[in-house]
C-alpha cells in the first residue's frame, strides 16, 4: 500500500487516516479503530479540534463491527495469531480487536502441541478466551491380551501375567509371551506418540514325540534300524549251509589222510 510506504518514510500521522480509510473499504474494521487510534495519539499536537472530534466520530460507528477477544494463555512467551496475523505473545498486555465473524486463533510454542480454535465473534463488547498448552508427550500406549497363566515380558521385563495395559517411549519395543508346554510368541513393534495398539496372543502347545524319546535320537535311530534290519535280513535270508557229502566206500588196509572242506577226521 503507497500509504503504508510513504507512512514508514514520512512518519507523518495525518497518513494514518488515509490508512485507516483504504481499510474500511476492505471492511477491516479492526484495523481501521487500530489506525484512527494512532491518527489521534501521533497528531495530537498538530491535528485540530475538528480533526480529533471527527476521528472521534468514526471510532464510534467502527466499534459496533469489532469485538475485543481477551486470549489468555498458561503459558508465556507463546505466540497468539488471529486469522494468521501474529497479534503479540503471552501474556497479552491487552485484549485484541477483532473484525466480527469467525476468527481463527492459534497459539503457538516450542515443545507444546499447537492450540487452534475457530471462535464467533459478535453479539457481544468483549470475548474471554482461556488456552491451555500441552507438552508434547512421545509415548504410545501397548495393551496385551493373553491367557490367565501367561507372562508378558516387554523389552525383557517381565511386566504382567494374562494382560496389561502400559505407557511406553515411542519407538520400538520387543513383546514376548510364554507359559510351561506352550510355544514362545515374540515379536517386534513400533509405538508412534499417542497411539494406543491391541496385541491378542494365542500360544500355541508345544509338539512334543509321543513317546518321550529326543527328536535326535530318532533321527539317529532311523540309521541304527535301518542297519539293524539289513543285518537282520542277511541272517533271514542268507542261503541255508549245506552239510558236506562224504565219501561212500571200502578203505585199503593200511593209514589213509583225507581232508574234507568243513570236516574233521580224527
Amino acid at each position: 500500500m503507497k500509504f503504508t510506504s510513504a507512512y514508514d518514510k514520512s512518519k507523518d500521522p495525518r497518513l494514518l487516516w488515509n490508512i485507516a480509510a483504504c481499510e474500511k473499504n476492505l471492511r477491516h474494521y479492526a484495523s481501521v479503530l487500530t489506525y484512527i487510534r494512532r491518527y489521534v495519539q501521533e497528531g495530537d499536537a498538530m491535528l485540530s479540534p475538528d480533526d480529533k472530534a471527527e476521528a472521534e466520530t468514526l471510532i464510534s460507528a467502527i466499534e459496533p463491527f469489532t469485538t475485543a477477544l481477551e486470549v489468555v494463555v498458561n503459558e508465556p512467551d507463546a505466540s497468539v495469531y488471529v486469522d494468521d496475523n501474529l497479534v503479540g505473545t503471552t501474556p497479552l498486555a491487552k485484549p485484541v480487536v477483532v473484525d466480527i465473524g469467525v476468527r481463527k486463533v492459534r497459539v503457538e510454542k516450542e515443545g507444546f502441541e499447537e492450540f487452534t480454535k475457530d471462535v464467533s465473534a459478535g453479539g457481544s463488547a468483549k470475548l474471554h478466551l482461556d488456552v491451555k498448552l500441552e507438552k508434547i508427550v512421545h509415548v504410545g500406549t501397548l495393551v496385551v491380551s493373553a491367557r490367565a497363566r501367561d507372562d508378558i515380558f516387554v523389552d525383557g521385563n517381565r511386566v504382567g501375567i494374562g494382560s496389561w495395559r502400559g505407557v511406553l517411549p515411542s519407538g520400538g519395543h520387543t513383546l514376548r509371551v510364554s507359559a510351561p508346554e506352550m510355544r514362545p510368541y515374540q515379536t517386534e513393534l513400533v509405538l508412534r506418540d499417542k497411539e494406543t495398539r491391541t496385541i491378542t496372543v494365542q500360544l500355541e502347545r508345544e509338539v512334543k514325540p509321543s513317546s518321550g524319546v529326543p527328536a535326535w535320537a530318532w533321527i539317529g535311530g532311523g540309521a541304527l534300524v535301518l542297519a539293524g534290519a539289513a543285518v537282520g535280513g542277511y541272517f533271514l535270508f542268507r542261503p541255508e549251509d549245506k552239510e558236506p557229502t562224504l565219501p561212500v566206500g571200502t578203505l585199503e588196509p593200511g593209514t589213509v589222510q583225507a581232508s574234507f572242506p568243513g570236516v574233521r577226521i580224527r
